[in-house]
C-alpha cells in the first residue's frame, strides 16, 4: 500500500506537469516544432543518461541474473499483449483503426511515462530493472510494430533501427559500464576528477527527463478535441486493454511464476503505462489515421492518472 501512495503522489506531480504543458500549448508557447525538438532531446540524450545513472553501481552477479529475469518477463508480457490484441481486433472492419488499436494496446509509454515513475517510486534500482522493458519494447516496435502498421510489408522492417537507437544503445552502454565496474575502479586523481564531472553532467541531464517528457505529453493532449474523443467507444476499449487487462495479466504472471517483488514492480509500472506516443508517429509515417491514434494516446494518458495507482495497489494487496 505504501508503494501505491508513493505512485499516486508521483502521478499527481506528473499530472501537474502535463497541465503546464497543456496550458503552454494552448497559449502558443509550445509549438509542434518545439515539441519535436524536446522529443529529440529526450530520446537521444536524456533517456540514455537516465539509464546510465541507474547502472552506476558495483557489479553484482545476482543482479545481473535478475536483469535477465526482468528481460524475460518484459518479453513475455509483450508476446501475450500481441497475441491478445491481435485476437480481440481480428474482425474489426476499419483496417487502419484495427492496426492502430493493436499497436496502441501492445506498446506502452515506457520511456516518457514509466521512467519518471520508476525513478520516483523505486529509485535507481527500479530504473535498473525497468530498463529491460524499454530494451525489449524498442526492437519489437521497430519490427512487429512496423510490420503491423505497413500491413505486412517486410521491406519496411528495419532491424538496424530496432537495435541501433538511443534506447537500446543507452541500455547496452549502461550494462557494459555496470559489468566492467567502470565507475568504481581505482584511477589517478586527475582521472577520478574527470569521472566525477562526467557523473554530474549525466545526473543533471537525467533530471530533465520528467519535466520535459510531461511537457511533451501535455502538448499532445492539448492538440486533440477531448469532448469528441469521449464519444468514441473504441477508444475506451483500447484504453481498457492497455491500462487494465494487460497489467492484470502481468500481476497474475508474476505471482504464478513467483518473480521477486523488486523485479515485478519495476516491470509492472511500464506495463501499466498508457499507449506509446510512437503509435501516433508511426500512424502518420505509414499513412494511417494519425488523428485517431493521437486520441487514443491522449485519452489513455489522462485515464492512466487514475489506473496506474490502482494497478500498483492491486499488486500490493
Amino acid at each position: 500500500m505504501e508503494l501505491g501512495i508513493i505512485v499516486t503522489n508521483q502521478v499527481l506531480i506528473i499530472l501537474g506537469l502535463i497541465i503546464v504543458g497543456f496550458c503552454l500549448t494552448r497559449m502558443g508557447k509550445i509549438t509542434e516544432k518545439g515539441a519535436k525538438e524536446m522529443t529529440t532531446v529526450l530520446l537521444t540524450v536524456v533517456t540514455p543518461c537516465v539509464l546510465i545513472s541507474s547502472y552506476e553501481k558495483p557489479f553484482n552477479a545476482d543482479e545481473a541474473k535478475q536483469l535477465g529475469v526482468a528481460a524475460a518477463l518484459a518479453l513475455g508480457i509483450h508476446i501475450i499483449a500481441i497475441v491478445l490484441s491481435t485476437i480481440v481486433f481480428k474482425k474489426q472492419k476499419n483496417e487502419d483503426h484495427r492496426r492502430i488499436n493493436i499497436f496502441a494496446s501492445v506498446y506502452s509509454n515506457c520511456g516518457f511515462m514509466a521512467i519518471p515513475l520508476l525513478t520516483e517510486a523505486l529509485g535507481q534500482q527500479g530504473v535498473f530493472y525497468g530498463s529491460m522493458y524499454l530494451a525489449v519494447f524498442t526492437p519489437l516496435y521497430w519490427t512487429h510494430g512496423v510490420y503491423l502498421c505497413t500491413g505486412g510489408d517486410k521491406k519496411e522492417i528495419s532491424l538496424k533501427k530496432g537495435f541501433i537507437n538511443p534506447g537500446v544503445i543507452g541500455t547496452g552502454v549502461s550494462m557494459l559500464l555496470f559489468i566492467s565496474g567502470f565507475w568504481f575502479r581505482r584511477y589517478s586523481d586527475s582521472t577520478t576528477a574527470v569521472i566525477g564531472v562526467l557523473k554530474s553532467v549525466i545526473s543533471y541531464l537525467a533530471s530533465l527527463n520528467t519535466p520535459l517528457a510531461m511537457l511533451v505529453l501535455g502538448y499532445y493532449i492539448a492538440k486533440i478535441n477531448i469532448i469528441e474523443c469521449l464519444k468514441k467507444p473504441m477508444i475506451y476499449f483500447v484504453s481498457l486493454i492497455r491500462l487494465i487487462i494487460i497489467p492484470l495479466i502481468c500481476i497474475a504472471l508474476v505471482r504464478i511464476i513467483k518473480i521477486p517483488p523488486e523485479i515485478a514492480k519495476a516491470i509492472l509500472i511500464p506495463a501499466a503505462c498508457p499507449s506509446a506516443t510512437v503509435a501516433t508517429l508511426f500512424a502518420a509515417r505509414y499513412g494511417l489515421d494519425a488523428e485517431y491514434s493521437s486520441e487514443i494516446v491522449s485519452i489513455s494518458t489522462v485515464a492512466s492518472i487514475v489506473t496506474i495507482p490502482l494497478i500498483v495497489m492491486a499488486f500490493s494487496i
